[in-house]
């Protein structure tokens, strides 16, 4: 594809700053909000984050509801837990308020979810949908994609239409401030895959692929000390900006192999989504390395490796070990072993099921090519 022959559109409003969460009601007045429902999990709460929302909410005298009953890796019982609430309640709008579960949650709620596509439209499609992130790493705030589990088969699926872009995004650091060092280790990872598979997409064009290049530096100089020290807010800040440089890239250039094979290994294996990125991406990249080797050598030199005196080959490579080393730094020195996977060819062919993912990969794939990363990765 040529670089200079693309379309995009980035339907997403965004906000992004410290205490840009106090323009809440200011964006849902824009909509003529009255009844809103606050999509959240348990950890959002315990943490005391739907506070400052709730605050905000009463000020302005709206009259809000909160969906409690997300989990990690929503499920399809839960989305249509979550419709019936929304029209239980006569809900005008929808804040999400989390990670990507919440934030996918409400996205599904409002498209009205079936089992493995978007199914006839209610009501509930046309509400707006306001996202607040409080992780740095699925940049699911601002992507017009879903990945929700099938409890029945234990399958992820992902699911992109236009529909599912959320209309505004409050991306507030100070949200992300309490986020202990393990969750911020693995949404990093995931914004880092995101921000890689995005840049050596084979469906790439070149706007996307400058803020996932910013997206690669934002990574490399702020998520080790946003691990070490969660109250350093300029880290805080960049990993904010890496996770929603990575939404954007994803949602215009596509992803690849690593999302194909971590979504069944969440789905089977129960790895956080983020963690299982992170096992996978650097036996990936050495897979994909020969399909565009300059891109390879250019994330090397992102991570600040002095590539000069070094053959295309060579630099690229140098990516792959920098991906390890902040792997080991940050605490995620994991392997599939850890978590008991085993049936690769299982795993496999699951892998060769996600269409949606593999079409952008910048290299053909067979099912023994993924077996041999699991074994690699194991």
């Amino acid at each position: 594809m040529s670089l200079y022959n693309f379309e995009f559109q980035i339907k997403t409003k965004i906000k992004f700053g410290e205490n840009k969460i106090e323009e809440l009601d200011d964006s849902l007045r824009s909509f003529g909000a009255k009844r809103i429902m606050l999509v959240v999990d348990q950890g959002i709460i315990e943490a005391g984050l739907i506070d400052k929302i709730e605050k905000i909410l009463k000020e302005s005298n709206f009259d809000y509801f909160i969906f409690d009953q997300v989990k990690p890796d929503p499920t399809i019982a839960i989305v249509n837990s979550g419709v019936r609430f929304l029209l239980n309640n006569n809900i005008d709008s929808l804040v999400a308020v989390g990670g990507g579960s919440p934030i996918d949650t409400a996205k599904a709620i409002r498209a009205s979810f079936s089992k493995v596509e978007l199914a006839e439209k209610i009501a509930v499609d046309k509400l707006p949908l306001i996202t607040i992130p409080t992780t740095s790493g699925s940049g699911s705030e601002v992507t017009k994609a879903i990945v929700i589990k099938d409890e029945n088969t234990k399958k992820k699926f992902a699911v992109a239409e236009e529909i599912l872009a959320p209309d505004i995004s409050i991306v507030d650091p100070v949200m992300t401030k309490t986020l202990p060092p393990y969750l911020t280790a693995v949404g990093g990872m995931d914004a880092l895959s995101h921000c890689i598979e995005s840049y050596t997409s084979h469906d790439a064009v070149l706007p996307f692929e400058m803020i996932a290049t910013k997206g690669i530096e934002m990574v490399k100089n702020y998520l080790r000390p946003a691990v070490g020290n969660g109250s350093n807010m300029e880290a805080r800040a960049g990993m904010s900006l890496a996770s929603l440089f990575g939404g954007i890239s994803l949602s215009n250039c596509g992803l690849g192999l690593v999302h194909a094979i971590s979504h069944p290994l969440g789905g089977q294996f129960n790895i956080p989504h983020g963690l299982a990125n992170s096992i996978i991406l650097p036996y990936v990249m050495e897979f994909n390395i020969i399909a565009n080797p300059a891109k390879y050598a250019n994330i090397a030199r992102l991570f600040g490796v002095n590539i000069d005196n070094m053959t295309e080959m060579e630099a690229a490579c140098k990516a792959i070990e920098e991906v390890e080393k902040i792997k080991k730094d940050i605490g995620l020195d994991y392997s599939l072993d850890d978590f008991g996977v085993d049936k690769f060819e299982f795993i496999a062919e699951l892998a060769l099921k996600e269409e949606l993912m593999l079409k952008s990969n910048p290299r053909s794939i067979e099912k023994k090519d993924i077996i041999k990363i699991l074994r690699r990765a194991y």
